[in-house]
């Protein structure tokens, strides 16, 4: 694998990506019950747990496999998953899908609030 521009941006690009949610939180503070405590405790809670689960996932599937097994993988989660869970290596898929499904529900309840919020306050047509 060569080492070059492209592949360091794409390596922060996904960082940024895998840790950038928690700025969604400031699209929904109106439905918040006491925004100005609940908003700053849920990203100082959320921001070491998300990356605590995030950097100890990632030790445990680059440090189990071998080099060359870490080079051939396709998908890591999924290789780790095969070799340490056996018969329940299904699991790794369907929290996989799981993830993804929260993800976009959190992005259309944060993107639809902006048109309704924009739209009440005359912003748009």
């Amino acid at each position: 694998m060569k080492i070059g521009v492209g592949s360091i941006v794409l390596a922060l690009y996904s960082g940024l990506f895998a840790y950038g949610g928690w700025n969604y939180l400031n699209f929904v503070t109106e439905k918040m019950i006491n925004p100005y405590r609940t908003l700053p405790l849920a990203i100082i809670i959320s921001l070491p747990v998300v990356t605590l689960v995030y950097v100890l996932t990632n030790l445990a599937y680059f440090t189990t496999p071998s080099t060359d097994q870490i080079l051939m993988s396709k998908a890591m989660a999924v290789d780790f998953g095969n070799s340490h869970l056996g018969v329940m290596s299904w699991i790794i898929p369907v929290f996989l899908g799981l993830s993804c499904f929260g993800s976009i529900n959190g992005s259309l309840f944060t993107s639809s609030r902006l048109f309704f919020v924009g739209s009440r306050e005359g912003h748009l047509p």
